[in-house]
Formats: structure tokens, sequence, C-alpha cells
């Protein structure tokens, strides 16, 4: 395997999310009434980056069995193993993450707790949209947008603007899902941190020297 012919996009695609949750913060300054339909852009791009991100993982990791280190390295070869394998019987997104955290260093993810319920939400949130569907009910995460007045209209407003859709087309939630997707991907960057194996050591370096850099972002700050 060429590493020098991989393309990577995680994080090309996480960039793109950034920008349209600029541009809806901007949007909204320019005109305050206005629903911010780049909002639904920065939701599909940012949970997009953690797919991307995942699957690359195991790209980088597979590509450590061309070492001749190998035996020492074998924990870290084993995940991309894994992640190939998760690929081949096209597993959710969710189980990859929560198996694989329960094989590298550091705490398992845990359901329902930072940053693995933030990201959960996301892909529920990109499913949604994706795959539309006839609702009787507005989703349940709504009402913690809700709670934290992020969504269109607030709960006291009258009347509302109708879908549940058009409510998500705020600023504040466009950066959100981008801070959704940068938490769960930079939890596992920093999972290599303390390896002292050079090809591990260079491998963190590398992908802490792209995610480490927008850990504070203006464009997606809450």
């Amino acid at each position: 395997m060429n590493s020098r012919a991989i393309v990577y996009s995680s994080f090309h695609l996480w960039n793109i999310a950034a920008d349209g949750a600029q541009r809806a913060r901007e949007i909204k300054a320019t005109s305050p009434k206005a629903c911010t339909a780049d909002t639904i852009g920065a939701i599909l791009l940012a949970a997009m980056s953690t797919e991307a991100f995942i699957n690359e993982l195991g790209t980088h990791l597979l590509l450590l069995e061309l070492s001749p280190e190998l035996p020492e390295i074998e924990r870290w070869t084993s995940v991309g193993t894994l992640l190939e394998q998760l690929e081949k019987e096209k597993a959710q997104i969710k189980t990859k993450y929560l198996w694989v955290s329960q094989i590298l260093p550091g705490c398992p993810l845990t359901k329902g707790k930072p940053p693995f319920q933030d990201f959960s939400r996301l892909i529920d949130m990109r499913n949604d949209i994706v795959h539309p569907r006839a609702l009787e009910k507005e989703p349940k995460y709504l009402q913690d947008f809700s709670q934290r007045r992020w969504l269109y209209n607030n709960p006291e407003d009258e009347p509302k603007l109708a879908g549940w859709l058009f409510q998500l087309e705020t600023p504040e939630i466009a950066a959100w899902a981008c801070r959704a997707a940068l938490a769960i991907i930079t939890d596992f960057v920093e999972r290599f941190k303390n390896d002292p194996h050079p090809l591990i050591a260079a491998l963190h370096s590398k992908m802490h020297f792209q995610w480490g850099n927008v850990s504070n972002d203006p464009r997606v700050v809450s």
C-alpha cells in the first residue's frame, strides 16, 4: 500500500463544515430573522468528517504493517485490522468508535457522556436529514436545543416556524455540530500521545498537528 497515493479527507470535510458555521453566523448577524441553511450542510459535513476520520485511522494503522518493527506495534495494527473488518461488515459508525475505544489507551467511550453523547446526537441528526420521512413528533434532541435557546424559535415564541428541520437552521447548532465532531476526533488523536515508539509518536504528531490547531477555531466558538 503506497501512502503517497492515499487521499485523506476528514480534516478537509471538517473545515468545510466550519466554514458553513461561520457563514451561518455572518448571515444571522446581517439578517437576524433569517434561517441559516448553511447549518444543515455543517451538520452533514461534520458527521461525515467523523466517519472519514475513523476509516482513515484504520488505514494509517494498517500501513504500519509494512514496518519491519511490526511485533513492537502489533497492538496498534490490530486496531487497523479491526476497523477494516468492521468496515467490511458495514458496522455503524457509533459501533466503530465504541469498540475501538475499548482497545486503544484511555477510558472507553460511554454512552450518555461526553464526547460520545454529542457525537451520537450528531449522527442521529445526520441520519434524520439524509433519510427523511414523515414524522408525527419532532426528534427528541430538539427539546435539549430548545432549552439552550439554540433553535430558530424560542419556547415562548408564537407563531412557530413550521418544521423541525427549519428549527435547526441557526448558527449555534452549526457551531455545535463542528465542536461535537472535533471532540470525538481529538479524543481519539490524544490516545496515541504517550506511546514512545517512533512510528506511533510520528502518527500522533501528524494527527495532532491538524486537529490540535483547530481546537479553539473561532469559526465554531459557542
